[in-house]
């Protein structure tokens, strides 16, 4: 799509923001990341920020805060859900287009440890995006398939705490985000090669019509 795009999250986007701003600049991405913040914090500013950027789009990454209880209480993921998609339901009313991007894996939440199910609480948030983000106007972006391990924490290569990402981590995910925000072109199915057996049987095909074609020749 035409026209900028405003990235509204917590610090995920900050730092993205940071670490990658050549891509931020290259591509009429704006940052407004707020470091700490939950989802229920974002949707205080989220108008604002649509507005005074004046973005034709938004992308949206958050949740993990709430996850971590940066409130002081436990916030269940249906309640999660709620007040994201109250902000995708925001954005489409003001005729915005809107991407919500798929919570960060997480073994753990480094500055709480009395969070025990940080994984299964990410995976249940991003199930109910993957399955309804389109129904509140948004396309949903999975960055946790392209980051997790099996047990659903953070590649050891792709973060610095277990949960924040490196800036290998932001770059593994972006042609992902370009691609989605129709910033780039999708990238082309790979053609398969012939396997072995296969490239093996056709040379024997070959040889075969070879000597078909000199039997006859020679009548």
């Amino acid at each position: 799509m035409n026209g900028p795009i405003v990235f509204i999250g917590d610090s995920i986007t900050e730092l993205w923001g940071f670490h990658r701003a050549a891509t931020f600049e290259a591509y009429d991405l704006i940052p407004r990341g707020g470091s700490g913040e939950t989802a229920r914090w974002i949707t205080m500013r989220f108008r604002r920020d649509l507005e005074e950027t004046g973005a034709t789009g938004v992308h949206l990454l958050c949740g993990i805060n709430d996850i971590g209880r940066n409130e002081g209480a436990f916030v269940p993921a249906e309640e999660i859900c709620r007040i994201l998609a109250g902000m995708l339901d925001e954005a489409r009313a003001l005729g915005v287009a809107a991407w919500i991007g798929a919570i960060m894996p997480a073994a753990r939440i480094p500055w709480n440890s009395e969070v025990r199910d940080a994984p299964a609480m990410i995976a249940a948030v991003n199930a109910w995006l993957r399955d309804h983000a389109h129904a509140h106007g948004a396309v949903f972006i999975d960055y946790h398939a392209v980051l997790a391990t099996g047990d659903g924490a953070l590649r050891e290569e792709y973060g610095t705490d277990g949960l924040h990402l490196s800036p290998a981590g932001y770059a593994a995910i972006e042609p992902l985000m370009l691609s989605a925000l129709g910033r780039i072109p999708p990238m082309a199915a790979p053609v398969p090669k012939p396997s072995t057996g296969r490239r093996a049987g056709i040379a024997i095909a070959a040889v075969l019509a070879a000597l078909a074609a000199l039997i006859l020749g020679t009548r």
